[in-house]
């Protein structure tokens, strides 16, 4: 491969991952905006949780499609519409004048956010050869998530600066831009090589229908996803609001907190995931992981006030300890045959977005249902009991998880005999 070649892969590949960083960004934005909502849109903590989660509404679904499309039309024009598409909602987010418009637009991301990660595997699988596929894949999902990262501590700093709307009008641009250097730069293969056939939706349905039957997929998949609620729910919406409201944390404070969850992700799950299958063992793993998220987040939540240096120390560890729920991706594939591995893949994460959507609105409407009727400067002011009664949840989605894990048969791996 040329020198030119080799280079152009990796821009391909960079540019991949920019869209899924992006994404990231989009989706915990609202969480920095919180008190600006409240008052743009007179709301409370109900509303706002559906409109936050308005975005996973969409992005669940479309997580079954989204590689059917992929392999009948390719990463270039579906990357480019979907990076266009978010950048068009976020200016719609910008501009909304009322709850319905900013409902539609955080719909509208949620689609076109969806076609980031399979998108991203992709570019890897074509453009990289297998032996490295599981790094790159694993450092594209690293980097996708320092999006959340910056999503939160950073963005709120330009929140506070700019305000909400000309931050999320910026973001568009910014979403328009990288969509059209997308169509420029992207190619869904290196010249020459031959162009993989699309699947048939024949194949597609097959594969579903054959994970569906699978008990198995299931009791998996319901570890999966209410593991996964506190990461999508907690740290990439709640804890902000909790931080700011009940600690007195200001809003940058709150933020920074908050996307070191997304850290300890970062850091964790490649080390938690080499050490599972050093012991060979998926499940242990997640016994002691959840366990420990459970411990980490009661610390956070329902203990007395700590500095902001011990609550990071706790949110890192709660991210790391979170991190632990990647294996029920390797478990969806490792109990399913391998010619279904991506109908169970796409299965799982449908399940876990699904179940992170309904419990970022649960949680906003726990807290209403919970508040007292106190005002400061005409936007609601919850307590530290209601966020406690409302972040209840996640203990218990937790705990569902933990027990769902031991009805998990762990089937034995071949590196492990």
């Amino acid at each position: 491969m040329t020198k030119h070649l080799q280079a152009r892969r990796w821009i391909i590949w960079g540019l991949a991952v920019a869209f899924y960083f992006y994404e990231y960004f989009l989706r915990v934005a609202p969480s920095v905006m919180v008190t600006d909502l409240f008052k743009a849109f007179n709301i409370g903590a109900g509303v706002f949780g559906i409109i936050s989660a308005a975005y996973l509404y969409a992005y669940a679904p479309m997580q079954l499609p989204v590689g059917m499309l992929m392999d009948r039309f390719g990463a270039r024009k579906l990357l480019t519409f979907a990076t266009l598409l978010c950048g068009v909602s976020s200016l719609l987010f910008g501009i909304a004048p009322g709850v319905g418009l900013a409902i539609f637009a955080r719909l509208l991301m949620g689609a076109g956010s969806a076609f980031a990660f399979i998108g991203m595997v992709y570019i890897s699988s074509h453009w990289f050869h297998g032996k490295v596929l599981a790094l790159l894949v694993g450092v594209g999902n690293s980097l996708g998530m320092l999006g959340a990262v910056f999503g939160e501590g950073p963005l709120a700093e330009l929140v506070d600066i700019f305000s909400w709307r000309p931050t999320s009008i910026s973001l568009g641009i910014l979403g328009l831009v990288l969509g059209i250097i997308i169509y420029v730069a992207v190619r869904n293969d290196p010249p020459g090589a031959k162009s993989h056939s699309p699947k048939s939706s024949v194949s597609l349905l097959f594969g579903l229908k054959t994970v569906c039957k699978n008990s198995q997929t299931w009791i998996n998949g319901v570890v999966a996803m209410m593991f996964y609620t506190a990461t999508v729910a907690y740290g990439g919406l709640w804890a902000i609001p909790f931080l700011r409201e009940t600690r007195g944390y200001s809003n940058e404070e709150a933020s920074f907190a908050a996307s070191m969850v997304y850290i300890g992700w970062i850091v964790g799950g490649p080390i938690i995931g080499y050490f599972s299958d050093k012991i060979c063992n998926r499940k242990v793993m997640l016994f002691i992981f959840i366990l420990l998220s459970i411990l980490f987040f009661s610390l956070i939540t329902y203990g007395p006030s700590l500095s902001p240096v011990w609550t990071f120390g706790l949110m890192f560890l709660l991210g790391v300890a979170l991190s632990t729920q990647l294996l029920c991706y390797s478990l969806s594939i490792e109990l399913n045959t391998p010619e279904v591995k991506g109908s169970a893949l796409a299965l799982t994460n449908f399940l876990v977005f699904v179940a992170g959507s309904a419990v970022q609105t649960l949680v906003g409407i726990l807290l209403d249902l919970n508040w007292s009727g106190k005002l400061v400067n005409g936007i609601r002011s919850y307590a530290v009991g209601d966020f406690q009664i409302a972040l209840t949840v996640f203990p218990i989605t937790m705990a569902i998880a933990f027990l769902f894990t031991f009805f998990i048969k762990e089937k034995e791996k071949p590196w492990c005999v």
